[in-house]
């Protein structure tokens, strides 16, 4: 957290909630998103979703030249409301056209882009901003990318419109039919879905929370200098991008999705046990993160997509992001406090993320708990749909059909309250609390 404190002479706390902004609005809204998107399509989804990414990093860039705290706040809330959507939107899109075979590799392809992007964007910005002698002409080049992205999608959506023009109104109508949402939907969703959001929460949230301070663990643990620290960081950006298409293609082949979200939760626990409590070279522990990193959404994504029909899966998947946000809200500002905590007791020592980095194992050894109960589940409750390898999958597929269907002839029968039992609203409350911590935590840490 070092260089954001440092521009804006904030502490580590508020930081967290600086950080924790954009995962904070996005608590809310790719739930919201998830709906606009099963009631209304993609096209307006996106629109929307990429128009308040542009307007977003306007504000970011402007308020680089007013040294306001307050107003770089309000535009990373705009960034957040945008880029949560976009992301759905992308998912949603892609989980639509392929189910089973593909689905996997294209999902792999978007996470790598997106991962490129990151990738680029932390690599330019120094370079950026040492060419132009200030730290803001590196917003600025990311509002340029973010305006280019705007028009791109502007191009998309003309050539949709052209294939339905061009499409037969009959097949139109089987499409509507298929992808007609209803919103009762959410109260019959499965119970391995509901795992799938626990891993979400708490394994997502300990990745973007992670990715937030490693540079400044680095830094202070293993007594290196900023830019030691800063490429050391940087490998946990790097081999997801190269290891994410091989593992798109192995999850289409040979399946293990459950078994290698296991292994997902058990690498993260490790690598933070390496990071935080070992003299090994910290470009070990981490590789063991990235690979995590690697694995993990990958096979979160991929499985919601097998086992939610296209009419929820915008839904379902803006539950995902939701509760992966809720999670990051939560545990970015808790590792602030901690981290605080720390520098007070310890003075900025190699020890002064003891605290931090005791908090990821347990956080990490309970994300290995829910990981091992969504292999269990998918074991004997979904004929293993979600570790089915290619030859296998359609007859597990077929098997599970009936209870995928499940929901929406619930959702849609008359007497659709006759099939309501006062668990299906247990994920729901519970969500919803999760949902008013963060934001109490979120509003006390940015007052």
């Amino acid at each position: 957290m070092y260089c954001g404190s440092l521009e804006l002479e904030i502490t580590n706390t508020q930081y967290g909630a600086l950080q924790s902004s954009v995962s904070a609005v996005n608590t809310v809204l790719p739930i919201l998103g998830g709906l606009f998107i099963d009631a209304f399509g993609t096209n307006s989804g996106s629109l929307i979703a990429t128009s308040l990414i542009m307007v977003g990093n306007l504000i970011i860039s402007l308020s680089t030249h007013m040294q306001s705290f307050s107003t770089m706040v309000v535009g990373r809330i705009l960034y957040g409301l945008g880029s949560g959507s976009i992301t759905v939107v992308q998912e949603t899109i892609l989980g639509s056209w392929f189910k089973g075979k593909g689905l996997a590799i294209t999902i792999a392809i978007q996470i790598t882009t997106s991962r490129i992007a990151s990738f680029l964007s932390m690599g330019t910005a120094i370079p950026i901003a040492n060419r132009f002698g200030f730290y803001g002409a590196a917003f600025w080049a990311n509002f340029v990318v973010c305006a280019l992205s705007f028009g791109i999608n502007l191009v998309y959506i003309g050539s949709m419109r052209r294939i339905h023009r061009n499409t037969p109104q009959h097949l139109l109508d089987r499409l509507r039919t298929k992808h007609k949402f209803n919103p009762r939907l959410v109260l019959f969703l499965f119970g391995v879905y509901w795992m799938i959001i626990v891993e979400s929460f708490t394994l997502g949230g300990g990745w973007n929370s992670f990715l937030h301070i490693n540079s400044e663990l680095i830094k202070l643990r293993f007594g290196v200098n900023d830019a030691v620290a800063a490429w050391s960081a940087s490998v946990s950006q790097i081999m997801p991008i190269f290891l994410v298409p091989f593992l798109g293609w192995f999850f289409d082949l040979y399946g293990l999705r459950t078994d290698m979200l296991v292994f997902s939760t058990s690498a993260f626990t490790f690598s933070m046990l390496l990071l935080g409590f070992s003299k090994v070279n910290p470009l070990v522990g981490l590789v063991v993160f990235s690979i995590s990193l690697a694995l993990g959404p990958l096979a979160e994504i991929t499985a919601i997509s097998l086992i939610l029909p296209s009419s929820s899966l915008g839904t379902g998947l803006g539950i995902y992001k939701s509760a992966m946000n809720t999670g990051s809200t939560i545990v970015d500002i808790v590792v602030g406090v901690l981290q605080d905590r720390g520098s007070r007791l310890l003075e900025e020592s190699a020890h002064s993320y003891d605290y931090v980095m005791a908090f990821f194992v347990a956080w990490g050894a309970l994300s290995t708990i829910a990981a091992g109960m969504i292999f269990l589940i998918d074991r004997f409750k979904w004929h293993s749909l979600l570790r089915s390898n290619a030859s296998d999958r359609k007859e597990a597929y077929h098997m599970a059909k009936s209870k995928i269907n499940r929901p929406m002839l619930y959702a849609t029968a008359s007497n659709w309250r006759d099939y309501v039992a006062p668990w299906n609203f247990v994920p729901l409350i519970v969500l919803g609390c999760m949902l008013v911590i963060s934001w109490i935590l979120f509003a006390m840490k940015l007052a």
